[in-house]
């Protein structure tokens, strides 16, 4: 691995534990707007679960550099812009953005991993990409809670917000460093730039939310083709 492809990872996974750190608060954070004390044990579970996600990056992360905690805080205000808005005031948005908004980061992984050493892409899948009983456990909250035409416009609202948060970060953590690029050009074999990998990224991370709008019912196929 050339120096330029390690600065590079070092940078990717002190953005992505930064990240998951954040998503385990809120998580944990949602525990209180559960409407029952078995729903709130579940989620309380799978807080636990983001949590060893987070330890997981951060581990790695420790073993690719001296100053792991330093690479982390150049990340915060990106996610600290982002989860200090997250929608949580109640269990309907609570479970939105558990299964509409936080599965993006799992999208954004699965599509990254092949790019990078293979111990390293196996890491990113196991603490953010592995995350089906969270993915099926809000979907089958929030569709408990899509009875009627107003609340599938407020799930809606709530989604776009969330989405066009995370579009904003996204983009400015682009803009800040050629990280993303750099290991994206690394794990191409076709000649691609890394900016046209990052935008092949970003319309495979869209794909994948739009899926998951369709099969809650709040999206039709029609509107995106």
């Amino acid at each position: 691995m050339s120096e330029e492809v390690e600065l590079a990872t070092v940078e990717v996974l002190g953005a992505l534990a930064y990240g998951q750190l954040r998503s385990f608060q809120v998580t944990a954070r949602a525990v209180g707007h559960a409407p029952d004390a078995r729903t709130a044990d579940e989620l309380a579970e799978l807080a636990v679960r983001e949590h060893a996600g987070y330890v997981l990056l951060r581990d790695t992360l420790a073993s690719h550099t001296d100053l792991p905690g330093a690479v982390m805080d150049r990340q915060k205000p990106h996610f600290d812009a982002y989860f200090d808005r997250v929608p949580m005031d109640d269990w309907f948005s609570a479970c939105a953005f558990f299964a509409l908004g936080l599965p993006i980061a799992a999208d954004f992984s699965r599509e990254l991993a092949p790019s990078l050493d293979r111990e390293t892409g196996m890491v990113l899948v196991a603490s953010l990409a592995d995350r089906g009983p969270f993915e099926r456990f809000a979907t089958a909250h929030l569709r408990e809670q899509l009875v009627d035409d107003t609340a599938c416009e407020r799930a809606r609202q709530l989604v776009a917000n969330v989405l066009g948060r995370a579009l904003q970060g996204f983009q400015g953590i682009v803009s800040d460093t050629d990280a993303l690029k750099v290991i994206l050009a690394s794990g191409a074999d076709d000649g691609e730039t890394g900016e046209t990998r990052v935008k092949r990224l970003a319309i495979g991370v869209m794909q994948g939310h739009h899926r998951r709008m369709i099969e809650l019912g709040l999206e039709d196929l029609e509107e995106i083709t």
